[in-house]
């Protein structure tokens, strides 16, 4: 066998080593998907995804409410006030973390959202009468519509509560589609497959067999 000489022994070793330092160069210089992800969307900040109409009603009894004794002498059918108010489900990705990022297989990348945040516009009240009383009992006022509100107040939270729950499904899959629109063009920028989920406790709230509140 043919002896390789200690000179171009060294010229071999050289250039391996240079080879592998290239190699392992080149593959620290390429960053990293999920990283890109994460930073990218973190910068996104505050979202808004989606809001929804709440419509509550406040039933005002002519024989109790009123504020002078003549009101309440006449009439016997109530009075029908429809609240209508604003909800609306925003989403913080300043607070997304990189164990809400995982990569799938190579191309396709699942992705959970921190959890939703709800807001309701409780400034933003808008009122009609529905329903008034019977004729030979005078209309309210705005000033006595304004104080009976007033004076129901944490009944009217309360009812409103209830008017979220009911909505709030309709209103995180609203939001979940809104997310997914959001994000496709920063997962199309770094070429990578897209998966968006909500939060597990948003997510229970989507499941059949829980209608209204999970607990």
């Amino acid at each position: 066998m043919k002896k390789i000489s200690p000179i171009r022994s060294l010229l071999l070793l050289a250039l391996l080593l240079g080879g592998v330092a290239c190699s392992s160069g080149s593959k620290e210089q390429k960053p990293d998907p999920v990283q890109l992800l994460l930073v990218e969307a973190q910068s996104l900040a505050r979202l808004e995804l989606a809001t929804t109409k709440l419509r509550t009603t406040v039933v005002i009894d002519p024989k109790q409410d009123g504020f002078l004794g003549w009101k309440r002498l006449f009439g016997t059918r109530r009075t029908e006030l429809e609240l209508t108010s604003q909800a609306s489900v925003s989403c913080d990705l300043s607070k997304l973390t990189e164990s809400m990022i995982h990569s799938v297989n190579d191309t396709l990348v699942e992705l959970t959202l921190p959890p939703l945040e709800v807001q309701r516009e409780l400034e933003g009240v808008h009122r009609k009468v529905r329903r008034e009383a019977d004729p030979l009992r005078s209309s309210l006022t705005a000033n006595e519509v304004n104080e009976l509100l007033r004076q129901r107040k944490e009944l009217i939270e309360e009812t409103q509560e209830r008017a979220l729950i009911e909505a709030r499904p309709q209103l995180f899959r609203a939001a979940e589609r809104s997310a997914r629109t959001r994000l496709a063009p920063l997962f199309a920028k770094l070429g990578l497959g897209m998966r968006v989920s909500l939060a597990p406790q948003d997510a229970a709230y989507l499941a059949p067999s829980d209608e209204t509140n999970p607990q």
